[in-house]
This record gives C-alpha cells, sequence and structure tokens, in this order.
C-alpha cells in the first residue's frame, strides 16, 4: 500500500463516518457517484484536480465552491474543500472506490470479480455466484473478465479474499512447493 491509499482510505473512512454519524448515507452516496461522473467524463476536471492549487488553503476552498458551487449536498462539499485546503484533490478516485467499498460493506454487499481463462457461459457465473450467495449472502455486485493468463479454470475475488482454482495458480502454488527444500522427517515417512 502506497502513501496516496493511506491517505485515500483514511480520508475515505472520516467521510464515511461523518455521513453515517448524521444518517445521511443514500443522499451522500448519490453525491459520490454523480463526483465519480464527473471525475471519469472531464479531462478537465482531472486535470484540474491533479494540478497543485495556488494560494492559501482557504483561497483554494473557495475556488473548490466556485467549480461545484451547488452541484452537491453540504456535506461532500465541506469535504471537497478539505482536500483542496490540503491540496489533496487528485485522490479523488481513491477516495470514492473506498468509500464505495465501505457502503458495500455497511449496506451488506459482497464486491465479486470473476477472471476466466476463456468466455464463460451463464452457468459457470452463476455456480460462482450462487458459491459466494451461500457464503455471503445474496446481495452483490459482480463483474466478469476473461484473462487468458489464467490458461483454464477461474480466479475470482470476494471483496478482499481471492479463490484461485485457475491452472496458473495451480501451477505457482506446485512451483511454490517445488521450491520449498524437503524436511528430513517428512521425505522419511
Amino acid at each position: 500500500m502506497n502513501g496516496e491509499d493511506v491517505y485515500a482510505r483514511a480520508y475515505a473512512r472520516a467521510l464515511y463516518g461523518t455521513v453515517a454519524a448524521r444518517h445521511e448515507e443514500a443522499s451522500v452516496m448519490l453525491d459520490v457517484q454523480a463526483l465519480e461522473r464527473q471525475w471519469n467524463g472531464s479531462p478537465e476536471l482531472r486535470r484540474f484536480c491533479k494540478s497543485h492549487l495556488p494560494g492559501s488553503p482557504l483561497n483554494r476552498a473557495r475556488i473548490v465552491e466556485q467549480i461545484w458551487g451547488e452541484s452537491f449536498g453540504r456535506t461532500l462539499m465541506r469535504f471537497l474543500a478539505l482536500l483542496a485546503q490540503r491540496d489533496h484533490l487528485s485522490l479523488m478516485p481513491l477516495i470514492i472506490l473506498y468509500y464505495q467499498k465501505m457502503d458495500d460493506r455497511a449496506q451488506g454487499r459482497s464486491d465479486v470479480r470473476m477472471s476466466f481463462a476463456c468466455e464463460p457461459d451463464d452457468a459457470q457465473v452463476g455456480r460462482i455466484r450462487q458459491l459466494v450467495a451461500d457464503a455471503c449472502g445474496p446481495v452483490m455486485k459482480t463483474s466478469v473478465q476473461v484473462d487468458p493468463s489464467l490458461i483454464a479454470g477461474v480466479r475470482f475475488f470476494v471483496n478482499d479474499k481471492r479463490v484461485d482454482a485457475s491452472l496458473a495458480g495451480r501451477l505457482a502454488r506446485l512451483r511454490y512447493g517445488l521450491s520449498r527444500p524437503m524436511q528430513a522427517a517428512v521425505a522419511a515417512s
């Protein structure tokens, strides 16, 4: 984890804590999603946020208020002003990502990312969804991608836990096992 990740997680936790204390989860999530759409849709906004803003911290906060004006609720506007004061607007995509993960967990949603060696059929995806539903509950966000480097099989992540049922994963585990020297007691048995 690099420094940006540490800061982004801390900011996301602080924002989520404030939002939860005020019971504003639904409205702020809409604002966060709108901010994410703006970030993804505007190269100018990304350039602006990644550049270092001139002037005093108070001046930088005023610039943010001029840019977004009444676009978002008071909580998110204050948060953006704080980021501007500290010249951390460039962390927005990471903060948004971590904030959404926190909200997913709080709502009981699992984040399931599946990678298949070749294009999966609906039954294969359904089996993994059922496994996750049995273990973690039926509410989940899923994404499916093809990764030919897996050779065969599937690798998936449920939140931050990895399940590797791919041939590439099996080969890596075999290679690791063979690289470790065998203990004399084990070899004798």
